[in-house]
């Protein structure tokens, strides 16, 4: 039958033993914060080409079927638009005459 032993002296790790581990563990986290970077760069870079090329299909699209309107302004000298002039004039509402009544 197979047993585990204890391999351990029960003594406290010295002190190079604790430099090491942390230098190890420093190290492992800058390894992975820098991997972490480059992936979210690569997802942001292809997510950038992935909008770049919808909006130039879009765009492509849009010109090829004739659906590029844009809003026209009204007063642009080429607008056959028609201007209506009148006057108003401003009546005081009834809660504003409230209590002025004769």
């Amino acid at each position: 039958m197979f047993r585990l032993q204890n391999t351990q002296s029960g003594r406290p790790p010295g002190l190079a033993a604790r430099v090491l581990a942390l230098l190890l563990v420093a190290v492992s986290i800058v390894v992975a914060l820098f991997f972490g970077v480059i992936i979210i760069a690569i997802v942001i870079g292809i997510a950038f080409i992935l909008f770049v090329f919808l909006y130039a299909r879009t765009w492509w699209l849009r010109r090829k079927l004739g659906l590029n309107v844009r809003p026209r302004h009204q007063r642009r000298p080429h607008d056959d638009g028609v201007t209506i002039e009148g006057e108003y004039t401003v009546e005081r509402s009834d809660e504003d005459n409230r209590g002025k009544r004769p």
